[in-house]
């Protein structure tokens, strides 16, 4: 998973940039089990007026201190990288060859360290990421942003926009001349959309999270069995 990512996993760094948001897990073994299918969109309108834009999704399985985090391709694009994987060619070097399609393992033990693993399954490999490194697999560093897609700790920084409706409370916060906007389900404790975009429409960052089925098998129950390496093995 590569770390440009324009929202990563998550929510994008510039989406969240007013925040100073703790990584505090608390209340992590409380929270409902989550499979999730979460889809990005980025829009922007250059001076030259020739409009961007990206769409992609991710797939991501939360349990009580693990979150999997994958990028959801086409059969021909998985196929082409599990062929490229099974052949070794998967190799970071000083560029960072993309690397998307390798999902994210991301363990929090009870001591709050958190584990980083890049899983490259046609090699039957777990890569240990560390900080350092942190940024070019897509994680942002954030257990918090990643387990909850938004830290419940910044919700109360925001202005609450009415009561909860259907089980969504909304919330909203000016940033210069952008606007961002939290949809929060309350009982499944994750933000179901995240909006930034500016008042001249020329920017917009969404991510939208929806429920999808539990896979009969929970993916990291097979890379657990993997060899483990480091991320330097990736390296020129």
């Amino acid at each position: 998973m590569t770390a440009s990512h324009t929202c990563k996993a998550l929510l994008s760094a510039t989406a969240l940039a007013a925040f100073s948001l703790a990584a505090s897990a608390a209340g992590d073994a409380a929270a409902p089990d989550q499979n999730l299918r979460i889809s990005h969109h980025v829009l922007s309108i250059g001076k030259d007026g020739v409009q961007r834009e990206s769409r992609y999704a991710d797939l991501m399985f939360r349990r009580a201190g693990t979150v999997w985090i994958e990028r959801e391709l086409p059969p021909v694009l998985r196929a082409d990288h599990d062929h490229e994987a099974s052949e070794g060619k998967v190799h970071i070097g000083h560029s960072h060859a993309d690397n998307t399609a390798a999902p994210l393992w991301l363990r929090r033990d009870a001591a709050g360290k958190v584990q980083v693993g890049m899983v490259l399954r046609a090699q039957r490999k777990v890569i240990e990421v560390d900080q350092a490194n942190y940024g070019n697999v897509g994680y942002g560093g954030s257990w918090a942003n990643a387990y909850w897609l938004v830290d419940p700790a910044s919700l109360p920084r925001m202005k609450a926009l009415g009561t909860a409706s259907k089980g969504v409370q909304r919330y909203e916060l000016p940033q210069g001349e952008s606007t961002l906007r939290i949809d929060w389900d309350v009982a499944g404790r994750y933000a179901r959309k995240i909006e930034q975009r500016n008042a001249h429409g020329t920017s917009l960052n969404t991510m939208t999270a929806s429920a999808i089925a539990a896979p009969k098998a929970l993916p990291w129950q097979t890379a657990d069995a993997y060899e483990r390496g480091e991320y330097s093995d990736l390296l020129d």
